[in-house]
């Protein structure tokens, strides 16, 4: 008969092999499929109440298209949104209101390396070694929300459907498409565009087309890409705006990791309107 003494061990080894074996496992949750039953909704959704829970993420964005605006159009900044988009970055995000891109803007034809940074209620635009806080109105500064992002493409989205299994660096995710909910794309926009929200009538007539792709991480409903196609006649949404084209990719990483992202020290103030002469356009 065992002796008191060996039962405690033996009673110990087994809870520390429980342990590692759960460990191991991630605590039961690794490699458990918990997109298996749900909805396409259901699973946007999820994984848009997954990525508002986060305190801190990664994102790498890809930016392309064109937004056509005339000297006419009431556009902070406006001579450096006009034209054609080529924008890549990558930078830490706490939401809501701390991010720290670096990013490379195609201007005229040249190469730009600038870091956009946000913290509270300040943009602050690294640039030629020069650190400048731009004064821009607040509904614009909101704008600059990354982590809002997925939830916001989510939200726009209609008509759902699965389109099947993709591995994304390494992790499995679910496919799922949509359309674009035109009144509150644009109304989302209006803002950056200098607008009011159009109406419904105008929404639709001003979309001529959208879609969401987004890819959502099997095992945690994260997303881990979204992908946005826009097209839209910004004449009906505003005055002095052409063209909306927009081609956004944006793969999110490093979940729930410490980050520190702070303000430049001793940045000038810039106007947004000389955005265009600090790069030369």
């Amino acid at each position: 008969m065992a002796s008191p003494l060996r039962r405690l061990v033996a009673l110990a080894l087994l809870m520390a092999a429980a342990v590692g074996l759960l460990a191991a496992c991630g605590g039961g949750g690794d490699g458990e499929d918990r997109a298996q039953g749900l909805s396409p909704a259901e699973l946007l959704s999820q994984s848009a109440d997954a990525a508002e829970a986060l305190e801190s993420f990664r994102i790498a964005l890809e930016v392309g298209g064109e937004i056509a605006l005339s000297e006419g159009a009431g556009v902070p900044g406006g001579q450096l949104l006009s034209g054609p988009l080529d924008i890549s970055g990558e930078g830490p995000v706490a939401p809501p209101d701390r991010a720290s891109i670096d990013a490379r803007i195609e201007v005229s034809g040249l190469p730009l390396q600038v870091n956009i940074t946000r913290v509270g209620d300040e943009v602050f635009i690294g640039a030629l070694g020069q650190d400048f806080r731009l004064g821009l109105p607040p509904e614009q500064v909101a704008l600059l929300d990354f982590g809002a992002l997925y939830p916001t493409l989510v939200a726009w989205t209609t008509d759902p459907a699965e389109a099947g299994r993709e591995e994304i660096d390494g992790t499995q995710t679910v496919k799922v498409t949509g359309a674009v909910d035109p009144e509150r794309a644009l109304a989302d926009l209006s803002p950056l565009l200098g607008a009011d929200a159009p109406s419904r009538a105008d929404a639709r007539a001003a979309l001529r087309q959208g879609t969401v792709e987004a890819w959502i991480g099997t095992e945690d409903l994260l997303p881990r890409r979204v992908h946005l196609v826009l097209d839209a006649d910004g004449s009906r949404v505003a005055e002095g705006v052409g063209a909306v084209e927009i081609d956004l990719t944006a793969d999110m990483s490093a979940f729930d990791e410490p980050v520190d992202i702070q303000a430049p020290e001793n940045p000038r103030t810039l106007d947004p309107e000389q955005l265009g002469g600090l790069i030369g356009g």
